[in-house]
């Protein structure tokens, strides 16, 4: 399952030790919008581990984020780089290194590693 939060909503679940993923995006970048197409089975493969898919924009505009706190975020999440999907497992970020993973073949990849990573 896919599910839109706020940074504020995904800083708490973060702080709160959950696992789950969350996958930073920017309106204007149509990597983006492509990878959007192909998330509803990457958070269903998620979803069967009990692993929650956050989705969060944090810019609008090239290289403006929408708050100071979006770009803090963002810098904790490993920084530039759109679509990042990352994976916390309870509260502590693991593997941030994920950009441009677009494509439904790349991102089943991608569930079944994070998935092996919580074994």
């Amino acid at each position: 399952m896919i599910e839109t939060k706020t940074l504020k909503q995904i800083q708490t679940i973060i702080a709160n030790g959950e696992t789950c993923v969350v996958n930073l995006t920017a309106e204007w970048c149509s990597d983006c919008t492509e990878q959007a197409e192909n998330l509803t089975r990457f958070g269903e493969n998620l979803a069967t581990k009990q692993i929650t898919c956050y989705t969060l924009a944090v810019q609008e505009k090239k290289n403006i984020y929408l708050s100071d706190e979006h770009k803090k975020f963002t810098e904790q999440l490993g920084g530039h780089g759109f679509p990042r999907t990352v994976l916390a497992v309870s509260g502590q970020v693991v593997d941030a290194d994920n950009v441009e993973i677009i494509s439904q073949q790349q991102l089943t990849v991608l569930a079944q590693q994070f998935v092996d990573q919580l074994v």
